[in-house]
């Protein structure tokens, strides 16, 4: 279908077509704050090559600023939530736009806590307090590698230095940060892997999500490794993309244990720095994963 150019003309989504008090008091008593997702655009004009753009494409359309702060004004009269998580894709990627928004969101007492998703060079100084002044609490700024050979092959057009800077420009600032890592992309080497644990060690962010690569279909990266797809008949009506196999420099229990000893050598290194006594119980588990690991070449 052709895109909608002015997405202000979509209505809101029909929060009250569903119980959201069911979810809300269920997340806040389990996690001791709640979040209602908003969504201000559509697209992304980046080409990472494991992402897919099928359904909204490779552009960028947003509502305008006025149009989501009337919305957050509703949430907040109507649910008052702790948090708002905004799913765009590249939340900082108009610094016009966001200067705008945090201007009205102040101006109409509409300011919520909420974290959203960005790029390492969307960010800098300005752009930190913007996000701070419109009630920004964390930000996630994608690295997937710490590897600069691994972003190139994802088409990630991003310089790892400058991820790991404003991972910690931003923390020291005062919002928290969390990244994204993926291990096991194609060509990907243990010296790429090792990389990447440094690269986190360095930036230290305050939360990392870490996932084992997975070709999504409709993807360059699916594309790429077609051929190499090792269980090429799954049943779609029982499995999804994640479960996809394809071949790999290392086997599957090796990626396993690979990402065991991120984890636990980013833990160690966290509580190194807090003089915490686990940091030897980390170290444990990393030098144990690390073994594993070559068992499993």
């Amino acid at each position: 279908r052709i895109k909608i150019k002015d997405i202000d003309e979509l209505p809101t989504p029909n929060r009250e077509g569903i119980d959201l008090s069911l979810y809300l008091d269920t997340w806040k008593r389990h996690h001791g704050k709640n979040a209602i997702s908003v969504s201000t655009q559509r697209g992304c004009p980046y080409t990472c090559k494991w992402c897919s753009t099928a359904v909204y494409g490779q552009s960028y359309r947003r509502r305008s600023p006025e149009n989501v702060v009337k919305e957050l004004l509703y949430l907040k009269e109507k649910y008052n939530p702790n948090t708002i998580w905004f799913v765009d894709d590249v939340f900082t990627v108009s610094h016009k736009w966001l200067k705008a928004f945090s201007e009205e969101v102040v101006e109409q007492n509409a300011v919520i806590p909420f974290e959203c998703i960005t790029r390492a060079e969307r960010m800098n100084d300005e752009v930190i307090d913007l996000l701070k002044n419109a009630g920004c609490f964390r930000v996630w700024i994608g690295a997937e590698s710490g590897s600069q050979k691994i972003i190139d092959k994802m088409d990630r057009r991003v310089d790892v230095n400058k991820v790991r800077d404003m991972l910690v420009k931003t923390r020291e600032s005062g919002i928290e940060t969390g990244t994204f890592i993926m291990l096991g992309y194609p060509d990907e080497t243990e010296e790429d892997i090792n990389e990447t644990i440094k690269h986190l060690k360095i930036a230290n962010p305050t939360y990392f999500t870490i996932t084992k690569s997975y070709p999504i279909r409709g993807t360059d990266l699916f594309n790429e490794i077609e051929n190499d797809i090792t269980n090429p008949n799954l049943n779609w009506n029982t499995s999804t993309d994640r479960e996809i196999r394809f071949k790999t420099a290392y086997s599957e229990r090796y990626y396993d244990f690979a990402v065991r000893r991120v984890v636990n050598e980013v833990n160690y290194n966290k509580a190194r720095l807090e003089k915490s006594p686990k940091q030897l119980v980390y170290k444990g588990k990393s030098l144990y994963a690390a073994a594993m690991m070559q068992l499993h070449k």
